[in-house]
């Protein structure tokens, strides 16, 4: 469910209705305290009460995060990403791949010491910044 969406007020809405009117109605049958004060605690406690849900929305579906070409989600993990040489490398070391349909800045891995052609298949081994780092090797 994305944060702020209609679904997430719809499920909000509800409680806050519920903790707030319930509030209202037990602090006003118990007490005699003035209407400008059952409306802060109502406030208050209707405050607290869409915090916990709110948490608790994103404990149960929590924001997901897209990991991009060369990175990985432990050090353990190969980065290997096929990428396809747009560019360069023809007497230099860098040069342009494109992956997942967008175009990146590219450099060879030091060890590879594959010959790299536009439209070759290469496999993008890390990324150090905005750069990717291929290699004509596997992971």
């Amino acid at each position: 469910m994305k944060r702020y969406s209609f679904t997430w007020w719809l499920v909000i809405l509800p409680t806050s209705v519920t903790v707030g009117g319930t509030t209202i109605l037990l602090t006003s049958n118990l007490t005699d305290w003035g209407a400008m004060v059952l409306v802060a605690i109502a406030v208050v406690s209707t405050f607290l009460a869409d915090l916990a849900i709110a948490a608790s929305m994103e404990a149960i579906a929590p924001t997901k995060v897209s990991i991009g070409p060369g990175e990985k989600h432990l050090d353990s993990d190969m980065a290997s990403e096929k990428a396809t040489i747009m560019s360069g490398f023809d007497s230099i070391s860098h040069g342009q791949v494109s992956v997942r349909g967008e175009t990146w800045r590219a450099i060879r891995a030091p060890e590879d010491t594959g010959i790299l052609t536009t439209g070759m298949s290469v496999n993008v081994v890390d990324r150090d910044g905005l750069t990717l780092v291929v290699s004509t090797r596997s992971g």
